[in-house]
């Protein structure tokens, strides 16, 4: 089975045209279930090693481009994701499904995106939530930040210095703190660094640890640092655990939101059935 494996800013995804179900009816042949998939095909080591699976399907209506199934590396399936749209994009682009304006179908709605050049991609995400102020209880005491959905829920928490933060710890337990329950959330700690610049480390629900980079987290992070004053410009820079830079740009009403950044083809190649088997 061909796939392609692509990443933004450090965010790896493996990508595989399902248009014809030919996985479906595999899967359906081995008596294996999505989850188990893609968990065997994500697994550092044993798999191909992503953040998530995408799989490119027909669009239910004909007027989009194509329909989109995306899951993270665990199993679980999310309803949105920034730089994995902007892999999805570039991939459809390069493989003839769609042009250089772009709309697919997720379950967070119709993300329409621009191809600004082979490696830039320009998304326009579903508008966001309003940002709400939180103070929560935790074992490293009480931590103040700002519930935000930006697609899929985020806590952004504005620190110090983000180097100093255990992202895995803390991230950890506010990921599962019983205010998100039951599906919890993702967690962004930032710190601004220029009046529109500000550094971002991600917990990443569905990944459960640290990723280098987080589009929807990045987007959420950007809005709470301009609403709340971190940053005083816009469109607010993202630098991210990978070190590369995110642009977000957005309306003050939060109608329209823009996520621009790389993408990058790491390799493509065909899977093998013994990554089944493992």
């Amino acid at each position: 089975m061909e796939f392609w494996k692509l990443q933004g800013s450090g965010n790896d995804f493996v990508i595989i045209d399902d248009r014809e179900n030919s996985l479906e009816n595999f899967l359906k042949e081995k008596g294996l279930s999505k989850e188990e998939f893609v968990k065997k095909v994500c697994a550092f080591h044993t798999g191909v090693g992503a953040d998530g699976l995408i799989l490119i399907k027909n669009p239910d209506n004909p007027e989009n481009d194509f329909k989109w199934e995306f899951f993270n590396s665990d199993g679980s399936v999310a309803e949105m994701c920034g730089n994995g749209s902007r892999c999805a994009v570039r991939f459809a682009y390069e493989k003839g499904i769609a042009g250089k304006n772009v709309k697919f179908e997720t379950l967070a709605g119709v993300i329409r995106a621009e191809v600004l050049n082979k490696r830039v991609i320009k998304v326009q995400l579903t508008p966001p939530t309003e940002p709400q102020e939180k103070t929560l209880r935790t074992k490293e005491g009480d931590i103040r930040g700002f519930f935000i959905n930006t697609g899929v829920p985020h806590f952004v928490v504005p620190v110090e210095d983000v180097e100093k933060i255990n992202v895995i710890k803390l991230g950890r337990e506010l990921r599962f703190h019983e205010e998100f329950q039951p599906k919890g959330t993702n967690v962004n700690f930032i710190q601004p660094v220029s009046g529109d610049t500000i550094k971002i480390r991600t917990y990443e629900r569905g990944v459960e640890s640290e990723t280098l980079a987080c589009g929807t987290g990045a987007t959420a992070s950007a809005i709470v640092s301009y609403i709340s004053g971190l940053v005083k410009k816009k469109p607010v820079k993202v630098i991210t655990k990978s070190g590369e830079e995110l642009i977000i740009d957005f309306s003050e009403n939060l109608k329209e939101v823009y996520l621009t950044g790389s993408v990058y083809k790491t390799f493509e190649g065909i899977l093998s059935e013994e990554i089944l088997e493992y």
